[in-house]
């Protein structure tokens, strides 16, 4: 099937690699249908392309202009436990949380010039609504963790002065 994108123009893909998010997200109900893409940088070194992406994007089917910039947060250090309810795991066609990716959308945050200068790149991340994806099944969901049991671990990582 063909799929059109603002971001990665017209793109052949197969039917069964489309993630089915059947409430939709919470920002628009109405798109269930999304590709999962990922853009290797170039500019890397051959070792470098051979690592699993960072970042990816959640394509709609339906409307070419909809894409989230994703990624998990756990690459940040950052981590969660969320217990979602058993109703969460069978739309999730998922018995088990180990097969359970979470994920968040992150924007990008153009407002600090200082660190636009200094060669980094500073970006929103929306933690309190994480993406849960079944990467067997192709079933998705998003949820507002200000509604679910959960716990956040934030890992930072202790640099000793020498």
């Amino acid at each position: 099937m063909r799929i059109e994108t603002t971001r990665f123009g017209s793109q052949e893909v197969e039917q069964d690699t489309i993630f089915h998010f059947p409430n939709g997200l919470l920002n628009d109900t109405k798109l269930t249908e999304f590709k999962l893409f990922h853009k290797e940088d170039p500019s890397s070194s051959t070792e470098e392309q051979g690592a699993d992406p960072v970042v990816f994007w959640l394509q709609s089917v339906d409307d070419p202009s909809i894409a989230y910039s994703i990624f998990d947060p756990s690459l940040a250090n950052f981590y969660y436990h969320v217990a979602l309810p058993d109703e969460d795991y069978a739309l999730l066609e998922s018995k088990d949380s180990d097969e359970i990716a979470m994920m968040v959308i992150i924007k990008n945050n153009k407002s600090d010039n200082a660190l636009e200068k200094k060669g980094l790149t500073l970006v929103n991340a929306n933690i309190t609504e994480p993406l849960f994806i079944n990467l067997q099944s192709l079933k998705g969901l998003q949820r507002s963790i200000k509604e679910l049991e959960h716990d956040i671990f934030l890992n930072i990582p202790i640099v000793e002065n020498q």
